[in-house]
């Protein structure tokens, strides 16, 4: 039997060195004219070159000063010494992309005219923000410190830039504090002083019950008693009257003394404490500390960073050679692939074996003694003549055959013949592969006009159809925001409870009523499906989400870009208000009830007070613990020194009953008249904060970049639409002209099984 192996099935080393050796001058020349060109065109006369200055800091824990400094049960978290951890890294870097600090670095050091932009063109807003974000980048590093990275043709300027966007995140930030900082001051500032007001307002009552001559009710009360005791003793009536006159004023103005006394000293509680958040407020609104621990500041480069001209060189000369040597190879196979479609046209094939007509077996003659010899058939292939062209072409491919004769029994040549079949049939489905991917060249190279016609048309109707005449341009405008002076419900964040609140049906109805989005989108208001149609328009030009940063991403299209900026403004305000009506329908409900409370205590402690004023003035109990004692002594006769026998009997048997009656009474008045007014103190503090809370106007919204006006459209992305239309026409071109080039045979194919 003869196998037949194609050396070309075996690429190796050895090949492909022989191809590089071939084709050395071409490869070399082309890889040393892309070197030669990188080394030029990276020079400084065609790329500017670019110096780096970077700074590196930590975040400084975000807490109050006031909390840092003047708590004295401060957490350690608190320090104004610690470091912030990932949630403050995070706001630092939000910040630092903040359109506060970029637009005073734009105007600071000139950067339109410093990048080269005119003033005057179109889109010089855009140009600008690009350029300023491809050489000034903000990164956290592995270590979770925030590095701030300048590219500049200055160096100096590279590293003032780095610098300054240093300092100016203290001030961009103790800035968006101080807003809160200072609303936060002038509330309790308001508190503080309506309190001292409230305190000065009670001495001064005070003032005025001590014109009376009453100073400190429960001292008075006992003395004059005990000396009222003495003098009934005596029996002196001018010194019993005027005693009793002074208990008739005790008993007159002592209520309200007692009342206004205690409620002047809760209230100078309350004061202070106060007192203690206006300071602490105070200090918040007026000081600062930096937010920032500074590891590295910047420095005026001495080398440039960009470019990189032995990588720009090496890249160039491996991709130049890569390519190359790429093209040689498709031009190469693509001669060989035209030289066999030549042949095979003109017939010089292969003819393939036909293994379900195998060679009879013949029987020769018997050896002697033994049974007859059957005759080998010829297990080689022969191929029908092939002429000289095609021999010069196998030789020029080095694909000679290897021809190897091996003998082997009887039973196993038609298994060989049916390998070989099977080998031959291989290659030529092959060859049918390689013919195949010819004619689709053909193909192309035969319909070329017809699908260059219709891409280019395609290109000019897709530039026409994407322009402004039929598709409105749409422009964007942005906002970046954190939440604060909220508290999350539940397990949420307080960046979701903010999203929640954005995407809520108020905020959302008041954007729809206030621009009139309605007829803004070309919705007619009589549609059925209205609704439907305008929160759909809405949402896709409207779009809020959360960054990486914990931050909130107000995005809004629209075809005016100051109408997208004022929608943008007008969400945020819309939010702000809704949180407000939010939170003052609770502390309305709470503010109602502590209301509630406080009247009900006032009415009982007028009501103590009433029967408190019936008890001094109808039973003369004034002061339970020393009016018993001193009738005892008078009933028994206990009293000091030789006037027991002037002690007046009738009226300490009159005391003396009015005290068994009424004395539970009197104790039981005088002990919940005081337990009310501490009851009602407390009530009235949680009633003052909830209304604090309640009559409060302030901002929930921290705007880390506030919108402005596009100057360039976001939407429609014309390349994109032009290249998209291009590829999908020359595809579906194509595919409509195999099925042209074909529909004489899929018909054929069709009749023929139509007929079966």
């Amino acid at each position: 039997m003869v196998f037949r192996k194609s050396e070309n099935e075996n690429f190796d080393s050895t090949n492909i060195l022989l191809f590089l050796i071939k084709w050395q001058k071409p490869l070399l020349i082309v890889t040393f004219t892309a070197i030669v060109a990188a080394i030029v065109f990276s020079s400084p006369y065609f790329i500017k070159p670019k110096f780096k200055s970077t700074v590196i800091l930590y975040p400084a824990a975000t807490s109050a000063i006031s909390k840092a400094l003047l708590v004295e049960n401060a957490r350690a978290e608190d320090d104004v010494l610690s470091f912030g951890k990932d949630e403050e890294t995070e706001q630092l870097l939000q910040i630092l992309h903040s359109n506060k600090i970029r637009d005073r670095i734009i105007e600071k050091y000139d950067l339109m005219g410093h990048y080269g932009i005119e003033k005057g063109s179109q889109y010089k807003f855009t140009k600008l923000y690009r350029e300023y974000e491809g050489n000034i980048t903000f990164r956290r590093t592995e270590f979770m410190a925030v590095k701030i990275s300048v590219l500049d043709t200055d160096p100096q300027m590279a590293a003032d830039i780095a610098n300054d966007i240093s300092s100016l995140l203290d001030s961009t930030k103790n800035q968006m504090q101080k807003e809160r900082a200072i609303r936060a001051y002038e509330i309790v500032r308001e508190k503080y002083f309506k309190l001292r007001d409230e305190v000065a307002s009670m001495e001064d009552s005070l003032t005025i019950l001590r014109e009376f001559g009453v100073h400190d009710y429960e001292s008075q009360s006992e003395m004059i008693n005990r000396q009222l005791a003495i003098e009934l003793a005596k029996g002196d009536v001018q010194a019993v009257k005027r005693l009793e006159g002074k208990l008739e004023i005790l008993s007159k103005y002592g209520g309200p003394y007692v009342s206004i006394r205690d409620a002047l000293e809760y209230e100078k509680k309350q004061l202070s404490m106060i007192k203690a958040k206006y300071e602490e407020a105070k200090t918040d609104a007026e000081e600062v500390l930096p937010t920032k621990f500074i590891v590295n500041e910047a420095y005026k480069a001495e080398r440039k960073t960009y470019p990189i001209r032995w990588l720009i060189v090496l890249v160039t000369a491996v991709s130049a050679f890569l390519l190359t040597l790429t093209l040689i190879l498709i031009i190469e196979n693509l001669q060989q692939y035209l030289s066999f479609s030549t042949d095979y046209l003109r017939g010089v094939k292969t003819k393939p074996f036909n293994k379900d007509k195998l060679p009879e077996e013949k029987t020769g003659p018997a050896p002697p003694g033994g049974p007859p010899q059957r005759a080998q058939a010829n297990p080689v292939i022969q191929p029908r003549p092939i002429k000289k062209d095609l021999e010069d072409h196998k030789k020029e491919k080095t694909t000679k055959e290897k021809t190897i004769e091996i003998k082997k029994p009887v039973g196993q040549q038609k298994q060989d013949q049916i390998i070989i079949t099977e080998t031959t049939e291989k290659s030529n489905n092959q060859m049918e592969g390689y013919f195949a991917n010819m004619n689709i060249l053909k193909l192309l190279f035969k319909w070329k006009i017809h699908l260059t016609v219709i891409v280019l048309l395609a290109i000019i109707l897709a530039a026409i159809f994407s322009s402004s005449v039929f598709i409105t341009p749409m422009f964007k405008s942005y906002a970046l925001v954190y939440p604060s002076n909220v508290q999350p419900y539940s397990e949420e964040s307080e960046t979701e409870q903010m999203l929640q609140y954005f995407q809520s049906k108020d905020v959302r109805d008041n954007i729809i009523r206030k621009y009139n989005l309605g007829k803004r989108y070309k919705l007619d208001s009589s549609y059925k499906y209205f609704q439907s149609a305008i929160l759909w328009e809405y949402g896709k030009n409207i779009s809020i989400s959360k960054t990486p940063f914990e931050s909130v991403r107000i995005d809004v299209m629209d075809s005016d870009p100051q109408v997208a900026c004022d929608i943008t403004n007008d969400i945020i305000n819309y939010y702000n208000q809704k949180v407000l009506k939010t939170h003052r329908e609770k502390y309305k409900e709470v503010v109602d009830i502590l209301a509630n409370r406080l009247e009900k205590k006032k009415q009982e402690i007028d009501s103590i007070e009433k029967k408190h004023h019936l008890l001094r003035t109808e039973y003369g109990l004034i002061d339970y613990p020393n009016q018993s004692r001193e009738v005892a002594r008078g009933f028994l006769g206990t009293v000091d020194g030789n006037n027991a026998q002037y002690v007046n009997k009738k009226e300490v048997l009159k005391l003396k009953k009015n005290l068994e009656e009424k004395g539970g009474e009197f104790i039981f008045y005088n002990d919940r008249y005081f337990d009310i007014v501490k009851e009602y103190g407390s009530i009235k503090m949680e009633y003052e904060n909830a209304r604090m809370n309640y009559e409060r106007k302030i901002s929930y919204v921290s705007v880390v970049s506030e919108p402005f006006a596009a100057d360039k459209k976001s939407y429609p992305v014309r390349w994109v639409i032009v290249a998209i239309t291009a590829i999908a026409t020359l595809f579906f071109g194509f595919l409509i002209i195999m099925i042209i080039e074909n529909f004489h045979s899929i018909r054929t194919n069709f009749h023929g099984t139509s007929e079966k």
